[in-house]
């Protein structure tokens, strides 16, 4: 008699709490008036908007982004045109004050006979390869050929002539009858007694 009295928990509690979980549903549903109310669908004002997403773009592979280029050429400056050409009408100056000392040193300056040759393009050739050895240890100017400057001389006088990017005002260009010079715009000169 004592068993069929005592009462089964293991069955009776989750009986027991399945029935108060309805009467707590049962009680919000009727408190709410009976209508459960959805959120705002998305996009709707008052919504707050976010941005839309782009993935990267993948780069193929084998494929490089484009580097900036880089001169390979020791002594050229990069930047404006405006400071390269400042540059090559400071290097004019330390090249005239290089062909002074090769003068008192030698007496006179590296002829070329009247003749326009590149700077020091060649240096087997060129006389005013020894002027630029004594500018600032001979990295004064960058490649002759490239950059443009040329020398002559006749042994008391020497002409260093430079071609500018920039325009050059009619009263500053050098006047020159040399077929190659007469190739380039902007050329400037200066003259050592």
């Amino acid at each position: 008699m004592e068993r069929s009295r005592r009462l089964r928990w293991n069955v009776i509690a989750p009986i027991g709490l399945v029935a108060l979980a309805l009467v707590v549903i049962l009680a919000l549903d009727f408190a709410k008036g009976g209508e459960a109310t959805p959120g705002k669908p998305l996009g709707e004002i008052g919504t707050p908007v976010r941005g839309v997403y782009l993935a990267p773009t993948a780069t193929p592979i084998g494929f490089a982004p484009t580097p900036k280029p880089r001169p390979t050429i020791a002594g050229v400056i990069g930047g404006n045109p405006f400071v390269r050409d400042e540059k090559r009408r400071s290097d004019l100056l330390l090249l005239l004050d290089a062909a002074s000392k090769v003068k008192a040193r030698d007496g006179s300056y590296p002829t070329t006979r009247g003749n326009v040759q590149t700077l020091c393009n060649y240096k087997e050739v060129d006389f005013g390869c020894k002027i630029q050895a004594l500018a600032v240890g001979g990295d004064a100017v960058a490649d002759p050929a490239k950059v443009g400057y040329w020398y002559s001389s006749d042994g008391s006088t020497a002409k260093f002539y430079a071609s500018l990017e920039g325009t050059v005002a009619k009263d500053q260009q050098c006047q020159t009858s040399d077929v190659e010079l007469l190739k380039h715009d902007n050329v400037i000169c200066v003259t050592a007694p």
